[in-house]
C-alpha cells in the first residue's frame, strides 16, 4: 500500500506508547460501528452514499486578520467537496435514501494549497456530537444495539450525552437539496494570526440560500437518490464559511456542548460548487477528508473525538482499500 498522505502515515506507522492506545480504541470504535450500523464490506464504515463534486474557496480579509492559514489569505483555492449521508441502509445491498430521518448528513471539503499541501474541513449537520469522549460514543452504540431498556440505563448513567442526544434530536428532517443544508465542524480549533495571536473557533458552512427542509409529505415518496442525483440541477451552490469565536472562558474539548448562542460569527470566505468532480476516487485514488489535516495557522483542540477521528478515518481507509492494496490518498 503506497501512502502519500502524511495523516494516515502517522496514524498507520509503529506505534509508540499513546499512539498504540489510539490505535486499539479506534480498531475497537470502528468494530462497534460495523456491528451496530451493519456497514458494507468495502466500503466508507460510515459516509459510504456520498458525490464529489469541485470548486472554488475565496477568503475575506477578516479571515487574514484572524489567521495566517495560506488558503485564508484571499486568493481563490481549487477545493474538493463531498456530500454524503451518514448512516448505511439495513440492506447492504441498496442505500438508504436520501430522505432518511435523523441522518447525520455530511459535507467534506479539501483545500488545495499552491505549494502541493491540502487542509480539511469536515462538517456535518447535527450541531454537537452525541457524546463527549470516543468511549461514551462507542457504549452509547452498544446500549442502543441491545435495546430501549439498555439505551434507558445508559443515558440516565450519562446525563452528558442524554442532553447531547437532546440537541441532536432538533434536527435531522431531510433538507430540499444539498444546497439548503447548514453543516457544522462540531470541533474547536485555534486560528493563529501572523501576530501569533490566537482565536479558538467553531467552524459553520452557512448556504446561501438559506436552510430550508423538504416537506415531511414529501420524505415517504422522495426519490431515493433525490439528494445525490439532483445536485446538478442546483448549481452552482455557495456557502458562507463561518467561524464562531470562543470567549477565553468557553472549553474547547467537548464536542457534544456548543458555545453559548450570543459568541460573535464572522464571515471568513465562501465555497462556490461549480460542478461534479471527475477526477478523484478514479483508478487508485482514495479520497479520505480528515479535519486533523491542518496547516501553519490552524491548529486542533485537545477534544478527543477530533484526536481519534485521524486514526478512525484510517482503519476505514484500510478496509475499503484492502492491506497492500495500491493506493494514491490525498
Amino acid at each position: 500500500m503506497t501512502v502519500t498522505d502524511e495523516n494516515l502515515a502517522r496514524t498507520s506507522a509503529t506505534p509508540d506508547a499513546p499512539n498504540a492506545e489510539m490505535h486499539a480504541l479506534a480498531l475497537d470504535l470502528t468494530d462497534t460501528v460495523v456491528e451496530v450500523l451493519g456497514s458494507p464490506d468495502g466500503q466508507r464504515v460510515t459516509h459510504h452514499k456520498g458525490v464529489v463534486m469541485e470548486g472554488t474557496f475565496t477568503a475575506t480579509p477578516r479571515a487574514a486578520e484572524l489567521t495566517r492559514a495560506a488558503h485564508m489569505q484571499g486568493d481563490p483555492v481549487r477545493v474538493t467537496v463531498r456530500y454524503s449521508n451518514g448512516f448505511p441502509s439495513a440492506d447492504p445491498d441498496v442505500d438508504a435514501p436520501d430522505a432518511t430521518k435523523g441522518d447525520p448528513r455530511g459535507m467534506a471539503v479539501k483545500f488545495y494549497l499552491d505549494d502541493g499541501r491540502r487542509t480539511d474541513l469536515v462538517c456535518q449537520d447535527w450541531p454537537v456530537f452525541p457524546a463527549g469522549t470516543p468511549e461514551d460514543f462507542r457504549d452509547l452504540l452498544r446500549a442502543q444495539h441491545e435495546g430501549p431498556e439498555a439505551t434507558e440505563t445508559f443515558l440516565a448513567e450519562h446525563p452528558d450525552v442524554a442532553a447531547a442526544g437532546a440537541v441532536v434530536d432538533t434536527v435531522g428532517a431531510p433538507p430540499q437539496s444539498w444546497a439548503t443544508m447548514v453543516f457544522h465542524s462540531l470541533n474547536a480549533f485555534r486560528l493563529v494570526n501572523e501576530a501569533g495571536e490566537g482565536q479558538w473557533v467553531r467552524w459553520k458552512l452557512e448556504p446561501a440560500a438559506g436552510e430550508h427542509s423538504l416537506a415531511e409529505a414529501e420524505w415517504a415518496t422522495a426519490d431515493p437518490d433525490y439528494l445525490m442525483a439532483g445536485v446538478v440541477d442546483v448549481l452552482p451552490i455557495t456557502y458562507r464559511v463561518m467561524a464562531q469565536l470562543a470567549r477565553d472562558d468557553d472549553q474547547t474539548t467537548d464536542a457534544s456542548k456548543a458555545w453559548p448562542a450570543d459568541r460573535e460569527w464572522v464571515e471568513m470566505g465562501t465555497i462556490e460548487i461549480t460542478g461534479k468532480d471527475g477526477t478523484r476516487e478514479t483508478g487508485g485514488d482514495v479520497l479520505m477528508h480528515d479535519p486533523m489535516r491542518l496547516v501553519d495557522g490552524i491548529e486542533p483542540s485537545d477534544d478527543p473525538i477530533l484526536r481519534i477521528r485521524s486514526f478512525v478515518y484510517a482503519e476505514s481507509v484500510r478496509r475499503r482499500s484492502g492491506a497492500g492494496c495500491p493506493m494514491h490518498l490525498r
